[in-house]
């Protein structure tokens, strides 16, 4: 299991896809990511700004090289 922090323009239901990039350590490309929502649960607390507002699992569904100026517009599908 992978944790990590994305900033979304919305939090997502289950079922709604998720596009994440992330650049290659190795090559120059972006190694993108897609993974479908499989559980959302909401933060309660807001201790900070810093704190995220909700966790969710999610299931890799697949992934693929783009180049370096391959930019995802909308990193939120449905």
């Amino acid at each position: 299991m992978e944790t990590f922090v994305v900033d979304l323009p919305q939090i997502p239901r289950i079922g709604e896809t998720i596009v994440v990039e992330r650049m290659s350590p190795t090559k120059q490309c972006v190694i993108i990511f897609e993974y479908i929502v499989t559980a959302v649960q909401f933060n309660a607390s807001n201790e900070s700004a810093d704190t995220p507002n909700a966790r969710v699992n999610a299931c890799l569904n697949h992934c693929w090289e783009g180049t370096s100026n391959f930019k995802v517009t909308n990193f939120l599908e449905k």
